[in-house]
């Protein structure tokens, strides 16, 4: 598995939580997010945040069951790329 997590010094995000998926269920998503979590405390960073596609069920339902909690949030986005 592997875990992408950074900070603007206020909010902390986990940009990227990724677990082979024949090893999904088997616990490295559940051992490599508290790392994540640690190393944005050891920063004083006060708040974790991340985002999930509304249709990902399975990711949704991980996140609820290690305790994090779905905020209301509308997403603005712009393309740069011309596409």
């Amino acid at each position: 598995g592997s875990v992408m997590v950074g900070h603007d010094g206020h909010r902390g995000w986990v940009y990227s939580l990724a677990v082979e998926p024949n090893l999904q269920g088997r616990g490295p998503g559940r051992a490599l997010l508290p790392a994540a979590e640690d190393w944005l405390r050891a920063r004083a960073v006060p708040k974790l945040m991340l985002l999930v596609r509304p249709d990902n069920e399975a990711v949704r339902g991980f996140y609820s069951a290690v305790g994090y909690l779905e905020e209301p949030r509308v997403v603005f986005s712009r393309r740069l790329d011309g596409k």
